[in-house]
This record gives C-alpha cells, structure tokens and sequence, in this order.
C-alpha cells in the first residue's frame, strides 16, 4: 500500500526513515517517528527494513518484530489500493491540543447562554434559532464520527519545559479507501485554519477545510 505523511493540511507522497539510536551502545535502527521525547511527551517508533536513514519509504506491507510489534516492509507496488499508510504529524495551537476523527456527523448544536441545543439537524437548528431569537452564526456542528483508521504507532508532542502549556497527540495509521479523515487543532492558530479533512481515493490523499469543501464538492 502507498505511504503517505500528512502535516495538518499539507500531504506527501512517501515518509521520511529516520535514524534511532537505542539505549545500548552503537545500536542504531531505520523508524518512522512520530511525537517527541522529554517531558510530558512520548516519540512514537515505527521500525522500517531494508530503508537507510535519509530515505523515503512510498509504498510498504505491514509485517510484525519478533516481540509482535508492527513494522514496515518497503514495497514497489505503488499501483491503487484499498488503504495506504498515513504518518500524521499534526500540529497543536499555542496553549492547544488536537484530535484525530472522521467526518461530521451531520447533527449540529445551537451555542446559547439561555437556550443551548444539541444534537440536532440543520434545519431544526435553523428553526430553533428562528423561535429563540437566536444568530445562526451560533449554529455549530455537534461532533465527528470516530477515526476511521487502524492506529499502529503512536507519539506525544507539548509545549513547556514540563509540557503542561499544551499537548497533543501525532499517529501512524492505516487508512480505507474512500473514508473521509480529519485533523482538528485547538488553542491560538493566529488565523490558521481549525482543522482539516481528507479522503484517499485509491492513489492520493485530497485534502480540504471544510469551507473549501463547501465551495467545491471535492469530497
């Protein structure tokens, strides 16, 4: 299956094999990292055969260590698949998190101090608002559907020496064809989009906000 590294809204093809050294002396292995190390954080380690450090590894099979543990096979076949590989380093907002999810959910929330609602269609949103005297700027999407993904690998960035001023999380996972993914990011984004959301057709990842998929249907 094709490989591919998603940072928050910007896709490429393949990911890069990185250099490990190991607790023991000298000892070095090829990986895929995701996350930090330090304090407050965790790097996730995905071990890659028969690829150098510097490299990058664009089609793979996923096979297991001795201990059980996933590792990738490099592969030639780059031909439409069913899944692919995505290496998700995503960002986090000053003082903020992230999350990995699926799609909307198609249910929305009205934000009011008096009458908060939740769990509803648009068009009951809509209508609530209208009853209530409500803005509809305050119409809100009530939540996501689960991650779509197998997860294999995972790591854990933050900010601060202690990494108590922001955390969050970065994931290596297996993805479906045709299942819309998204990477949502919280805190101070200085006019950074919120989130993103893809989709692998079988030979790429599209990748759009939510407002460019409004205006455009790409997915």
């Amino acid at each position: 299956m094709k490989v591919f590294m998603v940072c928050s809204g910007a896709v490429q093809d393949g990911a890069m094999v990185e250099k490990l050294t190991l607790s023991q002396a000298g000892l070095t292995i090829s990986a895929i990292l995701v996350g930090e190390k330090g304090r407050g954080r965790d790097l996730g380690v995905l071990p890659v055969a028969d690829v150098e450090p510097g490299n990058r590894i664009n089609a793979c099979e996923i096979a297991q260590t001795k201990s059980g543990k996933p590792k990738l096979i490099p592969h030639t076949d780059e031909a439409a698949s069913e899944t692919c590989l995505v290496v998700l380093k995503t960002k986090i907002g000053f003082r903020g998190s992230n999350s990995h999810t699926g799609d909307r959910n198609g249910l929305y929330a009205v934000r009011s101090l008096l009458n908060p609602i939740t769990d509803v269609s648009l068009k009951e949103a809509q209508q609530y608002c209208q009853e209530h005297e409500i803005h509809t700027d305050n119409i809100k999407p009530a939540g996501f559907l689960p991650f779509p993904g197998e997860i294999i690998c995972r790591g854990g960035i933050a900010q601060g020496t202690a990494g108590a001023m922001g955390s969050g999380a970065q994931i290596i996972a297996v993805i479906p064809r045709n299942v819309v993914f998204r990477t949502g990011y919280s805190g101070r984004l200085y006019g950074a989009p919120s989130a993103h959301y893809y989709v692998f057709n079988g030979s790429k990842i599209l990748a759009a906000t939510w407002e460019e998929r409004e205006l455009t249907e790409i997915f």
